[in-house]
């Protein structure tokens, strides 16, 4: 008789940041004929997220406005309804709530923190994390540093709380690279920069066009690529906007927007350039690096400085020094013939997690 499958519900948001896509790469980690997953958007609608989701995979969908909008009620609904042996989150917000829907369910619940707990801007988060964290079955840290706050932070156990460095998508990323160059023939004699981040003030974008005016002006043929999500109306990325235009580099800063394939970009590319002000683990940057990028990084968190080797294969710089930044830029496309410095957690390491909780 085969063994009966352990049913895993990932909850996520239907929104495309780096938490939502490790989300669903663990997901897809664990095999098949062992596990049986499905997916629980929660949010207004789908979102983008359903883009990076295979085909073959159930979805489910809790619509709320907001979390505070009955979401805790919601999703204890759907747990309660599904009867699954684990459920799994990578976001501080949905990890506190999903917590204490697995305690009343009698659930197995593995929660990964996706930014360090003093970093984070929401903080109405820590107190119910400090409440909350001492009823996960385990709790997943993406970088040393991130491992002992959780604890400091929490009081948990050393063995409830786990390093695991983010993993790499590489059969995902190698199927991406195989799509067409998405630069223009004219585009062959530039220096490309490419930075793929949502707008935001955490991701550096202000930070990354004033390096990118002085490099400009040792490089006049240099071209900086901005891809993510941006709305028009908002007073950051206006700023930014009015930027480029009053230093009149609207004809060689590009905002490319969002899209679902940034690794065509990157492939392309002669660096890429991480202005952020905080990070929880930058999977673009690591994903940067896999496709043999030379790399520019703020040493937002200290585990930069360990998987960038400055000099190597990147630059490191510190955080809001724009020269410096600029200086990085600069120099950093002549790096050559280098190998992957990050080391990162193993399909094995989550399909043994998920196996023996």
């Amino acid at each position: 008789m085969s063994q009966k499958k352990k049913k895993v519900l990932f909850f996520l948001p239907p929104t495309v940041g780096g938490a939502e896509r490790m989300t669903v790469l663990i997901a897809k980690m664990l095999p098949q004929d062992e596990f049986e997953v499905k997916f629980v958007v929660v949010g207004r609608g789908l979102g983008d997220i359903v883009r990076f989701i295979p085909s073959g995979y159930s979805i489910r969908q809790i619509p709320i406005k907001s979390i505070w909008c009955g979401g805790t009620i919601k999703m204890w609904n759907v747990v309660r309804e599904e009867k699954p042996d684990i459920v799994f989150s990578s976001l501080l917000y949905l990890n506190a709530r999903l917590i204490i829907v697995a305690k009343l369910c009698g659930t197995k619940v593995i929660v990964r923190n996706n930014i360090d707990l003093s970093r984070t801007t929401h903080k109405a988060n820590i107190p119910l994390v400090r409440l909350t964290y001492k009823w996960a079955d385990k709790v997943i840290a993406q970088q040393e540093e991130m491992h002992d706050e959780v604890i400091s932070y929490t009081g948990l156990p050393a063995e409830k709380v786990i390093t695991m460095h983010n993993p790499i998508d590489e059969e995902y990323i190698e199927e991406c690279t195989k799509a067409a160059n998405p630069f223009s023939q004219e585009a062959q004699s530039q220096y490309k920069y490419i930075w793929v981040a949502r707008f935001s003030h955490q991701k550096g974008q202000d930070l990354i066009v004033r390096a990118f005016e002085m490099v400009h002006r040792d490089k006049p043929n240099a071209h900086l690529y901005l891809l993510g999500k941006y709305d028009e109306g908002d007073d950051f990325f206006k700023s930014i906007r009015d930027f480029v235009d009053s230093h009149e580099l609207h004809e060689h800063v590009h905002f490319v927007g969002f899209d679902s394939n940034p690794y065509r970009w990157i492939k392309y590319a002669d660096c890429y350039v991480m202005p952020s002000r905080f990070e929880g683990l930058p999977n673009s940057l690591i994903d940067a690096m896999y496709l043999g990028k030379p790399v520019v990084a703020t040493k937002c968190i200290p585990v930069i400085d360990r998987i960038v080797k400055d000099g190597y294969n990147g630059i490191v710089v510190e955080s809001e020094n724009i020269k410096a930044l600029a200086e990085g830029m600069k120099n950093a496309p002549s790096l050559k013939d280098f190998e992957m410095t990050y080391h990162p957690a193993t399909c094995e390491d989550f399909i043994s997690l998920f196996r023996n909780i």
